[in-house]
């Protein structure tokens, strides 16, 4: 299981590789995340930006930030603050989301009711994950998910298995405290 010293001394230490296009925001995600780690949360970091790749909004995992708070996944957290700080936004279609670890059931959902063009990930979540499983959602999601494109991050290795680390670093400790929340 990682350090957590040792995984922020990864995340300084990582080298960005030009030969991967998203690699400078694929590790600003992993920045994100490890704060959130830092922050007693799960290491998960997002952002949001347009087709001219600026930065809109950038949020970690807060789900036990103050309190204990089950909706506050990065996606989800980027998703509120989108829409407070820009409520007229028009066509969304343009809009990216790059995720540190594939999204869940209910930010996918999220993601698709927002009109989100395109969800990138740094790493599949094969437990949690639902955009690679799309095909087993109900058919009126099906039918909204053809308008939005999802893979995976054109990153290095390296820094997909940093995204890796950050997500499991104290996970069985994060479920226990989760399930002492909720049971």
């Amino acid at each position: 299981m990682d350090d957590l010293i040792e995984l922020r001394k990864a995340l300084v230490t990582h080298q960005i590789d030009k030969n991967f296009p998203e690699e400078s925001l694929g590790k600003r995600c992993c920045e994100i995340a490890c704060g959130s780690l830092e922050n007693g949360c799960y290491g998960v970091g997002a952002i949001l930006f347009d087709k001219n790749d600026n930065i809109l909004i950038e949020a970690g995992n807060e789900m036990f930030l103050e309190g204990f708070h089950s909706a506050r996944h990065a996606e989800m957290l980027v998703i509120d603050r989108f829409e407070l700080q820009y409520p007229e936004y028009g066509d969304r279609s343009g809009l990216t989301i790059m995720v540190s670890l594939e999204p869940c059931p209910m930010c996918l959902t999220r993601l698709l009711l927002a009109g989100i063009g395109e969800i990138v990930y740094l790493v599949n979540d094969d437990v949690g994950g639902m955009a690679e499983r799309i095909d087993r959602m109900p058919p009126a999601w099906i039918n909204l998910a053809s308008l939005q494109n999802r893979r995976l991050a054109k990153v290095s290795r390296p820094l997909a298995r940093l995204a890796t680390r950050l997500a499991g670093c104290h996970l069985g400790e994060l479920r226990s405290r989760l399930l002492a929340h909720i049971r």
